[in-house]
């Protein structure tokens, strides 16, 4: 007979992104995607929830022309993504993000010290795939040392095949950095830190 009390329970992870009007804490988040899986005591390919949004800036603030070339996300791009969405027309007057992450204590972002500075709320336990994976990739700066990977260089040293005309896109990005966290969880040299990080 299966002992129920050895099935560890599953633990939620919250991988996420967000794109900006600019680089400062206060400046207005344009769009946000999270997925929510499942820990399961071996992977996460269980998906519980994906969360996309769109959001305007914040009133009062001017467009950001070095973020709009990044991200593309102009008030006509955002307002047909939103289509007839009811939720909040401003990141900081929604909620519901922060209902979804209820209960959550570890998330994971590609340079999540920079996506986390716009949550209002204290997040318990990041990983950053970006920075975890500075000694794998070696890339060298020409003032010397390793530089931090970009998302699209991550993902080819795993052996994914990021679409570079989709990067810089909430939803793209997080779950590109989904796919290149379980890679993690198989690689030898970087399992060990990811394990560590899901049970703390």
């Amino acid at each position: 007979m299966r002992n129920e009390a050895l099935i560890p329970p599953l633990k939620p992870v919250i991988f996420f992104d967000v794109e900006t009007n600019g680089l400062h804490k206060d400046s207005s988040v344009l769009s946000i995607t999270a997925i929510k899986a499942l820990y399961n005591g071996k992977d996460v390919d269980t998906i519980e929830t994906i969360f996309t949004r769109f959001y305007y800036r914040n009133p009062g603030e001017p467009q950001n022309s070095a973020a709009l070339e990044v991200n593309g996300l102009t008030d006509e791009v955002i307002r047909k993504n939103r289509g007839n969405a009811l939720y909040a027309e401003h990141f900081r007057g929604d909620t519901d993000f922060k209902a979804l992450c209820t209960g959550v204590r570890h998330y994971v972002g590609h340079n999540i010290a920079f996506d986390r500075k716009f949550v209002a709320f204290p997040l318990k336990h990041c990983f950053c795939t970006m920075r975890e994976n500075t000694a794998m990739l070696k890339i060298r700066r020409y003032t010397g040392g390793f530089k931090y990977p970009r998302l699209s260089e991550a993902a080819a040293f795993y052996g994914l095949s990021p679409d570079m005309n989709k990067l810089h896109g909430s939803e793209y990005d997080t779950r590109l950095t989904y796919e290149i966290f379980r890679k993690m969880m198989n690689e030898s040299r970087t399992k060990k830190r990811v394990y560590e990080f899901l049970n703390r």
